[in-house]
């Protein structure tokens, strides 16, 4: 086996995907990933209930999961990610979560991560930053919806 194998690769890659976390450096996502735990759902498990207090971000591993909101249905698959707002704010989830097939996530509690940000302040500008342009992208999308009416 080579020297540079690391066998956190996968996950690293995941939180990349996340929007708030892709411009932090392969040595941060690689930190972050250790505050993080691998977690296993069946099929027809929920992973998240709608109305329960968000306490960590879930990014799919493997697997593909559905969201049900507002009467509406979609799919989540491996690089997908949801509760990110969770790891700033403990709010009520807006949606259920259901493990379709079996499904591997990667969970990171807000426990963890909040002491993670204050010994890590390079990490928390950068984050802060991606936070805010996704932010940004949200009200750039109303405004234009708003201007289609």
């Amino acid at each position: 086996m080579p020297e540079t194998y690391d066998p956190l690769a996968p996950e690293v890659e995941a939180l990349r995907a996340v929007p708030f976390f892709e411009d932090l450096t392969p040595e941060d996502l690689q930190r972050l990933a250790r505050i993080g735990e691998k977690r296993s759902y069946r099929a027809g498990e929920e992973i998240v209930r709608k109305d329960e207090t968000g306490l960590a971000l879930y990014v799919i591993l493997s697997g593909t999961a559905t969201v049900g909101t507002g009467g509406k249905v979609h799919t989540l698959g491996p690089g997908d990610f949801f509760g990110e707002m969770a790891l700033l704010e403990s709010t009520k989830r807006s949606a259920t979560v259901t493990a379709a097939d079996p499904v591997e996530a990667m969970v990171i509690e807000a426990t963890y991560f909040r002491p993670f940000l204050i010994k890590n302040p390079s990490m928390t500008v950068t984050i802060l930053e991606g936070v805010t342009r996704r932010l940004r992208e949200v009200q750039d999308r109303i405004e234009r919806i708003g201007g289609d009416t």
